[in-house]
């Protein structure tokens, strides 16, 4: 999914943008200029942008253990592994 179709379907902001696909602000914005300061985004930026709307899309859906795991921080998720591991 496009940047500009995730933000004209969600109508986040930029830094929305930014934080979906872990780019920083000027990039975003470049995304959506016109000209010699325009900046395509990648593939694994597009591929961000459409898991994160078919995340948007279907939440309900996805069993909820499921859904933490997914959206949870990877500093979540080594804090718990670390605690596990010294059970």
């Amino acid at each position: 999914m496009t940047p500009r179709q995730f933000y004209s379907k969600w109508q986040v902001n930029y830094e929305i943008l930014a934080l979906i696909c872990s780019r920083s602000l000027p990039t975003v914005q470049r995304w959506f200029r016109r000209g010699h300061n325009y900046r395509p985004p990648l593939t694994l930026d597009l591929r961000n942008l459409a898991l994160m709307d078919f995340l948007l899309e279907h939440f309900e859906q996805i069993p909820p253990n499921l859904l933490n795991k997914l959206c949870s921080s990877s500093q979540t998720q080594q804090d718990s592994h670390t605690t596990n591991s010294q059970s």
